[in-house]
């Protein structure tokens, strides 16, 4: 497995799919916020499988995701049978999917670098924030950092946490949140130096702090704020700050 075949796996598993077309047809299906990350989807596509830029048709969903489709029976057939689906949503009688990341074959070609920043790129965020508490001694201030992977199924949770593992990066499997959480100054430096964010990929417009700032940036300013907290308490969004 190479690089891009490892991007193109963390792409699918967490916002892709793959669907029968047909009676002998499969058709790929990528979905994001983000016409980056699309674009990282389609060069995936093309360099996997060879594939020319008018097999892949981009558009827009109704509810205003850029996706991408890629009807390709060759290229079904060899991923389904070595990866499956990539359902991991429940079905509707609340069954999870037997799903399963390729954990070993990862790990063993030294890709899990890759896949896991296409992953966290999709699905994941960097919390970084203040909160305030009043007591005896007067306000107490302090910064929210943390880094997390928000993921339904609690199989796959266990698999992005071994990945994580492997690099040395120590993540809680948090199953009342459904997500990984990377919280400790160590680890979350190991994530900035090892994993990261895709380039150009921002935090949505639903951010309370941080809208349209890339997740890359954002993540530079949190491994900053150790050294340099001031950056973080002075600025204007913070004028209101959490209460807890």
């Amino acid at each position: 497995m190479d690089q891009t075949t490892a991007k193109l796996l963390g792409l699918l598993y967490t916002d892709g799919c793959l669907s029968p077309k047909g009676k002998s047809g499969w058709r790929f299906y990528f979905s994001n916020k983000s016409e980056r990350l699309v674009d990282e989807f389609r060069e995936c596509m093309m360099q996997r499988f060879a594939l020319p830029a008018s097999r892949i048709r981009l558009g827009v969903t109704q509810d205003g995701l850029h996706r991408a489709i890629v009807d390709s029976k060759d290229a079904g057939d060899e991923f389904t049978r070595q990866y499956g689906t990539f359902r991991t949503l429940a079905y509707p009688n609340g069954e999870l999917p037997a799903a399963k990341l390729p954990v070993e074959e990862l790990l063993r070609h030294n890709v899990a670098d890759s896949f896991l920043r296409a992953a966290f790129s999709c699905d994941g965020g960097v919390n970084l924030y203040i909160a305030r508490r009043s007591g005896a001694q007067g306000e107490v201030r302090w910064l929210i950092r943390g880094i997390y992977l928000a993921c339904a199924h609690a199989s796959l949770r266990n698999d992005y946490r071994t990945l994580l593992t492997a690099l040395g990066i120590q993540a809680r499997n948090v199953a009342g949140d459904g997500k990984i959480k990377i919280e400790t100054e160590k680890d979350i430096r190991l994530f900035y130096e090892k994993v990261g964010f895709i380039d150009g990929v921002h935090i949505t417009h639903s951010s309370r702090f941080w809208p349209d700032i890339e997740k890359q940036e954002l993540l530079r300013k949190l491994v900053q704020s150790y050294e340099e907290p001031k950056l973080v308490y002075t600025l204007p969004q913070f004028d209101r700050e959490i209460m807890i």
